[in-house]
């Protein structure tokens, strides 16, 4: 927790935040700004809780297919895509996005589940030409984000920004770094994760902040993120869901697994849930009435029988009401259910709605 956020020299650096054991910047001073720069304009964030393991070896493809849920074969230099590693019992033990160049997997990644993926990809290879080391020290991760990002890119890069498709990626020059731009449909906005040499991160991030301002944005904090993040409905590993769930539990069928690719690790389990049954708890959308947020495995309760507990929680803008994300049991999982939540004391009135709490916001 030694490092030094590129962005902690602006003046308006409010105090840092814990994430996963990373420092960020909390806010930078008006939180309501930050919103509406990533709702209306641009927003440059420091992503540090991302990382990024490289797989090498003539066999990559073919080893990482037999081992995540999407299907890694169908990626061509500059395509990505979303996936999750599973025990063999089918359960999450970590998610990642591949990217693929033209002699490397990348494999990016947040810190709550880096080291696992690395550790459970490595053990597996045995007879296979393949290689994954960990590359996050050589980089540093920022996020651009919000309506007029890829205007902010533009100007930041002397050049267009190639349309990008989510997930996928093309490399660009932001002065004298090559910065790899990463679509990213995480928040619920338009924007993109940056990969940029780690020993330039303080230069880029001035050039990228200046982009970003004269599109009418601003640096935005963490909790900026997670209040888009909850509002866009997006589970997080290691608040959200993690190794006890299920992908379909935490909503990762559509977006993360591939249903017609072949084997790979839980495979089985995960195909019969899709094709013949079901998941007994799901992440669902709670809106809740009143002011107070509830704490992260606060407990929801149908009369008084717990139902399912608060995964993560904000204050949404776009409502004007706190929101959760819950894991709850499949039987009070239909939208209109009134349902309480505990915190702090007191029971607060709950209905599930469908995610997401907020509208998509289309790009400039």
């Amino acid at each position: 927790m030694d490092r030094r956020s590129p962005l902690a020299g602006i003046p308006e650096a409010a105090a840092l935040t814990e994430v996963a054991g990373v420092l960020l910047p909390e806010h930078f001073g008006d939180p309501a700004a930050e919103y509406r720069a990533l709702r209306e304009a641009a927003g440059l964030l420091d992503r540090a809780t991302a990382g990024l393991l490289r797989m090498t070896g003539a066999d990559r493809v073919r080893f990482l297919n037999g081992m995540i849920t999407n299907d890694v074969k169908t990626l061509t230099p500059g395509a990505g895509l979303y996936a999750a590693l599973c025990s063999p019992q089918g359960k999450v033990l970590g998610d990642l996005r591949v990217l693929a160049v033209e002699e490397a997997l990348l494999l990016l990644c947040e810190a709550s589940c880096r080291a696992r993926l690395a550790q459970t990809l490595d053990r597996f290879i045995i007879a296979d030409d393949a290689k994954v080391t960990d590359a996050s020290g050589e980089i540093t991760v920022l996020g651009c984000y919000g309506p007029k990002a890829a205007e902010a890119l533009t100007r930041a890069a002397g050049s267009p920004l190639p349309e990008l498709l989510p997930h996928n990626h093309a490399e660009v020059q932001v002065g004298d770094a090559a910065v790899r731009v990463v679509a990213t449909p995480f928040l619920g906005v338009p924007g993109f994760d940056l990969l940029l040499p780690a020993e330039a991160a303080t230069a880029v991030a001035a050039r990228l902040l200046e982009a970003v301002k004269a599109v009418g944005g601003r640096a935005v904090g963490h909790a900026t993120f997670e209040t888009l993040r909850v509002e866009a409905g997006t589970p997080w590993y290691g608040l959200d869901f993690d190794e006890n769930n299920l992908p379909q539990e935490a909503g990762l069928e559509t977006t993360a697994v591939s249903f017609s690719k072949g084997c790979y690790i839980g495979q089985e389990t995960v195909a019969r849930i899709h094709f013949r049954g079901h998941v007994n708890r799901r992440l669902t959308g709670l809106a809740l009435e009143g002011n107070t947020v509830p704490a992260r495995g606060s407990r929801v309760l149908k009369g008084e029988a717990e139902v399912g507990r608060v995964t993560s929680a904000v204050r949404s803008p776009a409502r004007g009401t706190p929101v959760a994300l819950a894991m709850l049991r499949r039987e009070v999982g239909e939208p209109g259910t009134s349902l309480t939540v505990e915190a702090a004391g007191t029971l607060l009135a709950a209905e599930v709605i469908p995610l997401p709490f907020a509208p998509p916001v289309p790009a400039a």
